[in-house]
């Protein structure tokens, strides 16, 4: 199928110095949103939790209701209004039941403790074990509490007793570790890794070998340091929906937390992976082409990720991984469509050494265009149907591709090769005042 006849003869520099200033103006503005305005990170980078709730099939419950009640409860607890509270589908694969259906519940708190309540939980805990104990709960651990006893403890005594005092303060469900007992878990856990990977068959012996002799250890020791974990999201999150939903209502199946300043690294890595996919694609290009096509492709693809990631603030998508992973397949796509018109103008100067560039690169966008139409168009498609119909995440995913795509194909065709075109006549100017 052929939307452009063979052999048209459109000519699309004559207009390209309009289209390029028309993106510079876009690019301006563009950086002007993100610096001024900012994005409205997801709990992928602010830090907060994830919990997976399970209902009855039959109960009819949506993830509005669930949201709703979600936020009061946030709300309630550490008054706080507007904060990210995300409700989607869980597929749990074929392990699932199909009497009970799940949600995963995204909200950007970390700690549904309030600083108040984490400080005085700490003190009582402090008397407690008596003087010389420290209690430590940072923001950015969640629900987290760092103990240091006064002296050493039994392992199994201090968690017994560690326990008791956390539940005669209201929270009976919480997760005990010694320092002593995560390293050793730790050390156990590489040393198995090496083991199994070895192609020894004998190696799995001594793996089960390893771990039951860490379990020995573990067993036996004291010590006077211990993290501490208050499943307090679970438990409230729990009588709240127990509350509001009856015996529609299941269980909660895991919580699992975020800090701010994981999230904060998350973000950094999430900046540097696009930084590095852009500096491999500039040094692929310039080794496969020639340094006049480079700039003009990395031009193009920073030109598309900086006009989609203002049209992710000004419509309100929050930049979470999904949408690191949207950019990246982005950038993947746009080069695609630059290097085949770069290969078909390349191919076209092989052809017709008599031609000027201006006329290589119209005849290689004439040639390729119908073929850009067609691939732009089915993906378009696709993607539309994700983004009206998968909802949360997924519909944030798509409308990344999708503005992508349409910004990515116009400027494969207005931006990379009239900036080819430009660089050229720039090199060539160059040249001839040296020989001057």
């Amino acid at each position: 199928m052929e939307f452009i006849k063979p052999g048209s003869e459109i000519d699309f520099m004559r207009l390209a110095r309009y289209f390029v200033a028309g993106s510079i103006v876009a690019v301006v503005v563009s950086l002007g949103i993100i610096f001024g305005v900012g994005f409205d990170q997801g709990i992928d980078f602010k830090g907060g939790t994830k919990i997976i709730t399970e209902f009855k099939a039959d109960g009819n419950i949506d993830r509005d209701t669930i949201k709703k009640v979600v936020d009061e409860l946030v709300q309630s607890n550490t008054s706080i209004k507007g904060s990210q509270v995300e409700v989607q589908d869980f597929d749990v694969g074929s392990g699932g039941s199909s009497d009970t259906v799940k949600f995963q519940i995204f909200t950007e708190l970390p700690s549904l403790l309030s600083p108040t309540d984490k400080l005085a939980l700490s003190k009582k805990i402090e008397m407690h074990f008596g003087k010389g104990t420290v209690v430590e709960s940072p923001f950015e651990a969640g629900d987290k509490f760092y103990l240091y006893l006064n002296n050493e403890w039994p392992r199994d005594a201090a968690m017994t007793e560690i326990g008791k005092v956390f539940a005669a303060n209201g929270h009976e469900h919480v997760s005990v570790i010694s320092d002593k007992e995560e390293r050793i878990r730790a050390d156990m856990l590489r040393e198995k890794d090496l083991l199994l990977s070895s192609s020894d068959v004998d190696m799995k012996a001594e793996a089960e070998k390893v771990e039951t002799d860490a379990t020995r250890r573990i067993a036996g020791i004291s010590d006077s340091r211990f993290i501490v974990e208050v499943q307090a999201i679970k438990d409230m999150v729990s009588d709240r929906m127990a509350s509001e939903f009856g015996d529609k209502f299941v269980s909660v199946i895991s919580t699992a937390s975020v800090s701010p300043s994981v999230g904060h690294e998350l973000f950094n890595t999430a900046m540097l992976a696009l930084f590095y996919a852009v500096i491999g694609i500039l040094i692929y290009i310039a080794i496969r082409f020639d340094m006049k096509f480079a700039p003009g492709a990395i031009l193009c693809i920073v030109h598309d990720v900086i006009i989609v990631m203002a049209l992710m603030i000004v419509f309100g998508v929050k930049f979470t991984l999904p949408i690191v992973a949207a950019l990246l397949t982005l950038i993947g796509y746009d080069i695609n469509d630059t290097i085949i018109v770069y290969d078909r103008i390349r191919e076209n100067i092989g052809k017709g050494r008599g031609n000027d560039l201006r006329t290589h690169i119209n005849v290689a966008l004439n040639e390729t265009l119908s073929r850009t139409i067609i691939t732009s168009g089915t993906t378009l498609l696709t993607v539309l149907s994700i983004w009206l119909l998968g909802g949360g995440t997924t519909s944030d995913f798509a409308f990344v591709l999708l503005t992508g795509i349409l910004i990515g194909t116009y400027s494969s065709i207005f931006v990379a090769a009239p900036l080819t075109l430009v660089l050229d006549k720039y090199l060539r100017r160059n040249r001839l005042t040296a020989k001057v």
